[in-house]
């Protein structure tokens, strides 16, 4: 059984002893309401962190000053009727073993004007690289204000009985933009050389430990290094973290960027796995307080060896407990194989800027308290149709529940579509993602049988009480003049034709599918054209590793056409047109691949629900989308059941 005695080991940060180096850092939710109370949906969202073993949880950025809310998703602590929410939630998190630390922020010039109905405010009036909006500049009395507010947000916190407070110095929020050499250009005492620019953090953390007892730890998240040209590099982030640590700080949270550098802040697939703990380690050779590392670590293997090295003293991990709550817990039991793997997709972040957090892997995220109530169901016999993610997902659910489930799939093999996305460069999670799936469906199902075709009879005859649909969608390539007759292959089937398409290929489609297919067939070395009618490549994945796979795919070589319509294909050749310019005739390729339109599929749905009393439709079956849809809907499914 795996062994990772540093990382399951206790420690103790100020008053705070934990029991284990294991830490879940802050990140919004958007589940408190919009005047930022908590509610019974945060509540069970930390508790079940907390049951799942972590070490210690760092609650989302909550709010100081009503001019620093980010949106109407943020925690907030400006007032003291906030104080018994927070109690509420310390205190369930502590009943079911956790400890906790609550984070302060006040987001400065990213803070969105249209939402405070305040003007943004920041050490210099330079530009957000976000909103492009240029803030107001803080007077000497005004950043004096903000200190008292931080350690008066510092005060309530300890009044709500958390076990520590944490303070955002990191990512480009007010007090970073202080920090940076990008952002603050004052020549008065808050700005100037790095003693400077760092005042305001120091002024912060001093007057926290005004409000608080000695020993309360009082932690400070900082961006070692900006990754921007002219932003905080890791030197001066050692001279920073030595400040910080003379004026109080019971431990240093090493983390990096700002908004100008966010497509790196949280790293996506197309990052190499602790791509920060570098950075931790060098803070940690310039300080004797407790350094915690982060930067998507997702193995217990390389969180053991962090700590082995002696590169941190704690782990944090953020998405990983997004994807499975129990992962602490799973690793210390020797299950590995039963963790739900983050995949690093970030969906999760880009469904916080306006909606509630979700997740591609754990479909559960927001609803832990409608599953702690839900009674368990009277067994049904369930068929489920289909053995891509919402299939498997449907059946692994159902299958917990207590119901008898077979699945059908009509190919070879289970995984679906989802399979060929998995083939891709840098999704070796993706892959592991779907193995999980097929354990998990495999765990809980009676019968699992592949080439085997539903159609209306069979299922009739098989009798089941439940049918849930997950039989893809019905996939038709683009009215194009030449594409019934030409032999013209589509995207995901590619990936299994790859050694067969020639060395020059083009593909007609830029979204998520072909873009990573380019990106497949550009590492076996093929001249790959890419064709793409909208103005973006990578149109329906998340910013983070959109941004990435443009630029590996123009690092790679390949001849990307963006705003570009295609108006026939034939046999090696395509006809194109931009607007203002001439038609433009293509050839000389090998292979020409297309995209498929994904339409719903409705031709099982409607006959069944003359014989069977209970269908559900999803995942593609119902519009085609991503694997976050299908696994979501599957389990919605099962959960109805």
């Amino acid at each position: 059984m795996p062994h990772f005695p540093n990382l399951f080991s206790p420690f103790k940060i100020g008053s705070m002893a934990v029991k284990n180096r294991i830490v879940m850092p802050a990140m919004e939710t958007h589940l408190c309401d919009k005047e930022g109370f908590v509610t019974p949906e945060v509540i069970s969202y930390y508790r079940a962190r907390a049951k799942g073993g972590v070490g210690y949880i760092t609650v989302e950025n909550t709010s100081i000053d009503p001019a620093g809310r980010i949106n109407d998703g943020m925690l907030c602590i400006h007032e003291d009727k906030y104080v018994d929410g927070l109690k509420r939630l310390g205190e369930e998190v502590h009943g079911a073993g956790g400890k906790v630390v609550i984070q302060l922020n006040h987001a400065g010039k990213e803070a969105l004007t249209y939402f405070t109905g305040m003007e943004s405010v920041s050490p210099s009036p330079i530009p957000s690289p976000l909103t492009r909006t240029v803030p107001r500049e803080l007077t000497i009395l005004e950043i004096e204000a903000i200190v008292d507010k931080f350690a008066q947000g510092a005060e309530r916190v300890f009044r709500a009985g958390a076990d520590g407070v944490e303070i955002h110095m990191a990512h480009g929020y007010l007090v970073c933009q202080f920090l940076s050499p990008e952002s603050n250009i004052r020549t008065d005492r808050y700005g100037g050389d790095t003693e400077g620019r760092a005042r305001f953090a120091v002024e912060i953390v001093q007057s926290i430990r005004s409000k608080v007892p000695k020993d309360f730890p009082v932690i400070c998240r900082i961006s070692a290094d900006e990754y921007t040209e002219k932003g905080l590099k890791l030197e001066e982030g050692k001279v920073i973290a030595r400040l910080l640590e003379s004026a109080g700080a019971s431990a240093l949270h090493v983390s990096a960027c700002n908004s100008a550098s966010a497509v790196y802040n949280i790293p996506c697939y197309y990052l190499e796995e602790g791509c920060f703990i570098h950075l931790a380690s060098g803070i940690k050779s310039a300080v004797k307080v407790p350094v915690i590392t982060v930067g998507r670590i997702l193995r217990p293997e390389m969180a053991e060896e962090s700590l082995r090295g002696g590169k941190a003293d704690l782990v944090s991990m953020g998405r990983s407990l997004i994807a499975d709550p129990y992962w602490p817990k799973k690793v210390e039991e020797g299950r590995l194989e039963d963790i739900r793997p983050c995949i690093s997709c970030n969906r999760c972040i880009e469904s916080i800027v306006e909606e509630r957090l979700v997740c591609t892997v754990n479909p559960c995220i927001g609803r832990e308290w409608e599953l702690e109530r839900k009674p368990m169901p009277v067994a049904k016999k369930v068929l489920v149709v289909g053995g891509g993610p919402a299939g498997l997902s449907a059946a692994a659910v159902a299958g917990e529940m207590g119901h008898k489930i077979w699945l059908w799939e009509k190919e070879p093999l289970l995984g679906g579509k989802y399979r060929y996305a998995s083939m891709a460069p840098k999704k070796e999670y993706m892959r592991k993602f779907l193995d999980y799936l097929i354990k998990q469906a495999k765990k809980y199902a009676t019968d699992i049988q592949c080439n085997k075709e539903a159609t209306v009879e069979a299922i009739k005859e098989f009798a089941p009480e439940v049918v849930i649909l997950a039989n893809g969608a019905k996939d038709e390539f683009l009215q194009i003049p030449g594409v019934s007759n030409n032999h013209l292959m589509e995207v995901l089937d590619a990936f299994n034709e790859a050694g067969s398409l020639g060395a020059n290929v083009a593909i007609v489609g830029g979204g998520p599918e072909g873009c990573e297919l380019a990106d497949y067939l550009l590492t076996q070395g093929k001249q790959v054209t890419i064709i793409e009618m909208r103005r973006v490549l990578g149109l329906g994945l998340v910013a983070h590793p959109r941004y990435h796979i443009s630029e590996r795919l123009k690092k790679a070589g390949a001849k990307i056409m963006i705003n570009t319509k295609v108006l026939e294909v034939g046999r090696g050749f395509i006809v194109v047109s931009r607007r203002g310019e001439d038609k433009q005739k293509l050839d000389g390729f090998d292979s020409i691949i297309m995209s498929c339109l994904h339409r719903p599929n409705d031709a099982l749905a409607d006959p069944l629900k003359k014989w069977i009393k209970e269908v559900h439709v999803v995942g593609d079956a119902v519009q085609g989308r991503t694997a976050l849809e299908a696994v979501a809907e599957g389990a919605c499914a099962a959960l109805k059941l």
